[in-house]
């Protein structure tokens, strides 16, 4: 289970896909135009793709993607937690709609014919919900998160440290203040999340190009054309990029300087004799994170302090030194443990805030943006791909306004964090 470890950025993998989804070749995308060209095909260029073709049946939208196994992408090694428990409304109201998505994904069918059976992948989901538990320092803010939270449509339930130890005997509570439990939410598989948008998009059209995007080309305001490694140009009327920790380097030579680069974390699995089962994500004011996995448990604690950069080797000491004994400390029965895999994958990291950066550029009429997700990319991609559709088709948010997200923080230097646990 170990993920890349290069020096370099990874490059295309290994992946394969069905026959009846293979990417278009540069070849015969040289010279095309589209309405919509999208660089990146990952969970964010799927859920793009999908959403404009979508609310603009007909639409044209390539998708560029150099890499159809998605070896490198963030997704591929994510955990899969999808919560609505952030101290942002927009967070909490981009996770409800994954809710959404994930309450119809069995239920979507094309406009005409029925799904095929990779286009309604299982994600096995998980909705064992999500447990944020704080010290009494903190248990203002927790409070007032959690009074926004249900005043937006969060089911949640506030509990006091004994209601914790009680329903989960398990976890120790005598250093905790009170916990937020949201019972609706939990984890899935981010690569049947991710497959099942990309099969969607291309039964409605998208087209996905196997190349990789290297540079633009510019008249005035607009961008023309996007140039491809291989040496082609696919002509576009918008672009987008959601091209994960490469995309801020695509910017940059549009001089758009973003502070997002890639950094480096590490998730465990564990197996123990005590069993964890029907319990939830739990989150502590430590950072940790930890749930139930097979016949054990996958712990993370992110070193946000890690510098940026593609080193994604192992470093053993982490576990050993930092995330066992926090997990000792919050769960003593795991002080009996095998660790059996560690791997590692990388945050697209917003060095300013820790949000996403979701907005058209002022500088140009036709590029759009988004990036920085910090973690939180896979919840969010089906509200992203919203978003930038209807920015796209309609120059304006239409069902969730996302402004506070956009370049305007980060051109002037303000700040958008969340405010209790990340």
């Amino acid at each position: 289970m170990s993920g890349p470890s290069s020096e370099d950025p990874p490059r295309e993998g290994s992946g394969t896909i069905n026959a009846h989804s293979e990417p278009t070749s540069p070849v015969e995308a040289a010279g095309q135009r589209y309405d919509v060209v999208v660089i990146g095909g990952g969970v964010m260029g799927s859920a793009t793709a999908w959403h404009l073709l979508t609310q603009a049946p007909g639409l044209s939208v390539a998708v560029i993607e150099p890499d159809p196994g998605y070896s490198g992408a963030a997704s591929s090694f994510a955990s899969g937690g999808v919560r609505q428990l952030f101290s942002r409304p927009e967070n909490v109201l981009m996770s409800r709609y994954t809710h959404e998505v994930i309450d119809g994904w069995a239920d979507w069918a094309p406009p005409s014919g029925t799904a095929e059976p990779d286009e309604v992948p299982d994600l096995g989901w998980r909705p064992n919900g999500y447990l944020f538990i704080t010290d009494n320092d903190l248990s203002s803010r927790l409070r007032a998160d959690f009074e926004q939270q249900v005043s937006l449509g969060v089911e949640a339930v506030w509990l006091e440290p004994d209601e914790v130890g009680e329903r989960y005997p398990l976890i120790a509570t005598q250093d905790l203040g009170p916990a937020v439990l949201s019972p609706r939410d939990g984890w899935l598989d981010p690569t049947a999340f991710l497959r099942g948008m990309e099969r969607r998009s291309r039964r409605l059209g998208a087209v996905f190009l196997r190349d990789r995007a290297v540079d633009f080309d510019r008249t005035g305001r607009r961008l023309t054309g996007v140039r491809l490694e291989s040496g082609s140009t696919v002509h576009a009327d918008s672009v987008v990029n959601v091209a994960g920790v490469w995309g801020p380097g695509l910017s940059a030579k549009l001089g758009l300087e973003l502070p997002v680069e890639p950094m480096r974390r590490f998730d465990h699995y564990v197996e123990t004799t005590t069993s964890f089962a029907g319990y939830p994500f739990i989150k502590d004011p430590r950072g940790l994170a930890v749930r139930p996995e097979g016949a054990g448990l996958t712990a993370a604690l992110v070193d946000f302090s890690t510098p940026g950069g593609w080193d994604l080797s192992i470093d053993k000491s982490w576990f050993e030194d930092v995330v066992w004994p926090a997990l000792v400390e919050r769960v003593p029965a795991a002080d009996q443990l095998k660790l059996v895999s560690t791997w590692s994958g990388h945050y697209d990291q917003n060095r300013l805030d820790g949000n996403m950066i979701l907005d058209r550029w002022d500088e140009l009429d036709n590029y759009y943006v988004a990036t920085g997700f910090s973690g939180h990319g896979l919840m969010h991609a089906p509200a992203v791909g919203r978003a930038l559709a209807e920015l796209i088709l309609h120059g304006s948010f239409q069902t969730l306004d996302l402004g506070r997200m956009g370049l305007g923080r980060v051109l002037s230097g303000t700040p958008y964090r969340e405010l209790t646990i990340r």
